[in-house]
C-alpha cells in the first residue's frame, strides 16, 4: 500500500515537472518565473488542498485557483477538458500573430477603430517624457507643450479624465483623475496641486483619455466604477465569419473601485448571449471559497434578471466591427453601454482572460469554440 502511494506521488511529480516544462518552453524563463511570483505563490496560501492535488492541476495546465473557480467541484478528471487550461490560454496569444501589436498598443487600437469613430473614446493626448502630443483634440499649438499643464488644462475643462499606460493589462497603471474643489483625485485618493503635479510629470508613455459615463443601468449596478462587458469574438476560421464566443458583464465593488477588474475584487456576472440578461454574479475566491451574488453585496441593487438595454443592437455592431477586422480573429473586446443600443469601446484584449466567462461555463462546451482553438493549436 505504502508503495503504490509512494508511486502515486512520484508519478504525479514527474507529470507535474513535465507541465512546467512545458509551459517554461512556451513563456520563457521570465514570463513563467513572474507567473509564479505573482499568480501561483500566493494561490497555494489562499487555495488550501493536498499536494497530490495541486500536482495534478499542474500537470493539466491549471493553477491552484481551478480549485475552486470552475464548476461546484473545481476542475476534476471528469470535467477538465471542458475548461481551456491557463496553459491553453496562454497559447492563445500566438493567434493574432503579429497583429497582436494592435490590440497590446492602446494607440494603435484607437486608430484601429478610425472606421468607427462614434464606438471609440476620445484620446486628447499622449505623454512622454514630461511632453503632450495631441491626438484627436485640434490642438496644433499644443505639440510639446508641458505634460503638467496640458492634463491640468484638459481637467478644468472635462472634469474628468482617464491616464493609461500606452501598453498595459488588466487595469494596471490606470489613473482615474477628477478635479476637485480644492484639489485633484487620483482613484479615489485626494491630491494637493503640487503632488497631482508630481504624480503627472513621474509618467511615461500615458495615453490621456475621455472619462466615458455608463448607462443609467450600469450605474444602478455600481455607480463608482466603470461597470464594463467583455465581449470574446472569434472569426470562424471555415467560414470567415465572426461568433460571439462569450459575454461577461464585470461589475465594480469597494474593494476594486474606482476600477471594475474582477482579479482585483469585482463582479462577473454571466450573460445571455441572445437576450443580454444578467444572470448570477461571481466574485474571485479570495478567502478560497467562491462567493454567488444575485444582488450588489455593496450597493444591494438587483443584479440577476437586469438587461442589456439595446443588447440586439451592440451584439450585431460588434460583430460588424470584428468582422472589419478580421485579419485579428481573437478579440477581447471592453465596452461601457453608454445609452440604450450605445457603446464605447475601451479596449481590446490580445490574449483575453477566460476565467470571468468560465467561472459560468466551460469555453469549449460549445463546438465552435473548440473548434476555433484547436485550428490554431492552442489544444
Amino acid at each position: 500500500m505504502l508503495n503504490e502511494r509512494l508511486y502515486g506521488c512520484l508519478s504525479d511529480i514527474y507529470w507535474a515537472a513535465y507541465g512546467a516544462s512545458r509551459w517554461l518552453v512556451e513563456r520563457g524563463p521570465g514570463a513563467a518565473l513572474r507567473l509564479l511570483v505573482h499568480e501561483e505563490a500566493p494561490a497555494i496560501a489562499r487555495f488550501h488542498m493536498p499536494l497530490r492535488r495541486r500536482l495534478w492541476l499542474w500537470r493539466h495546465g491549471f493553477l491552484s485557483q481551478a480549485h475552486v473557480l470552475y464548476g461546484e467541484d473545481g476542475v476534476t478528471a471528469e470535467n477538465y477538458h471542458r475548461y481551456l487550461s491557463s496553459y491553453q490560454r496562454d497559447l492563445t496569444q500566438r493567434i493574432n500573430g503579429r497583429w497582436g501589436e494592435a490590440l497590446e498598443n492602446k494607440l494603435l487600437f484607437h486608430h484601429l477603430l478610425d472606421d468607427f469613430p462614434e464606438h471609440r473614446s476620445t484620446v486628447y493626448g499622449h505623454l512622454m517624457n514630461g511632453r503632450y502630443t495631441p491626438i484627436d483634440a485640434e490642438e496644433p499649438a499644443a505639440c510639446g507643450a508641458d505634460a503638467i499643464d496640458r492634463v491640468m488644462t484638459l481637467l478644468e475643462r472635462k472634469g474628468r479624465l482617464v491616464l493609461k499606460p500606452t501598453y498595459g493589462t488588466i487595469g494596471k497603471r490606470i489613473l482615474m483623475c477628477e478635479r476637485t474643489g480644492d484639489g485633484y483625485r487620483i482613484n479615489s485618493e485626494d491630491h494637493s496641486k503640487k503632488r497631482f503635479a508630481a504624480r503627472i510629470s513621474d509618467l511615461g508613455d500615458y495615453l490621456v483619455s475621455e472619462f466615458v459615463e455608463q448607462a443609467p443601468y450600469a450605474s444602478a449596478l455600481y455607480p463608482d466604477a466603470p461597470n464594463t462587458l467583455r465581449v470574446l469574438t472569434m472569426v470562424d476560421p471555415n467560414s470567415g465569419e465572426p461568433f460571439v464566443a462569450a459575454v461577461a458583464h464585470r461589475i465594480g465593488t469597494d474593494r476594486s473601485a474606482p476600477l471594475d477588474n474582477w482579479s482585483r475584487g469585482g463582479l462577473s456576472a454571466a450573460v445571455d448571449r441572445e437576450t443580454g440578461e444578467l444572470g448570477e454574479a461571481i466574485q474571485y475566491p479570495y478567502d478560497g471559497h467562491r462567493e454567488r451574488h444575485t444582488s450588489h453585496p455593496d450597493t444591494g441593487a438587483p443584479i440577476t434578471g437586469v438587461s442589456i438595454p439595446g443588447w440586439p443592437t451592440i451584439q450585431k455592431r460588434i460583430l460588424d466591427i470584428a468582422a472589419r477586422c478580421s485579419q485579428i480573429p481573437y478579440v477581447g473586446w471592453d465596452l461601457v453601454i453608454t445609452e440604450e443600443g450605445e457603446f464605447t469601446l475601451i479596449e481590446g484584449n490580445n490574449c483575453s482572460g477566460v476565467r470571468v466567462f468560465q467561472v459560468h461555463e466551460p469555453l469549449l462546451d460549445d463546438p465552435r469554440v473548440r473548434r476555433f482553438y484547436d485550428h490554431y493549436d492552442a489544444l
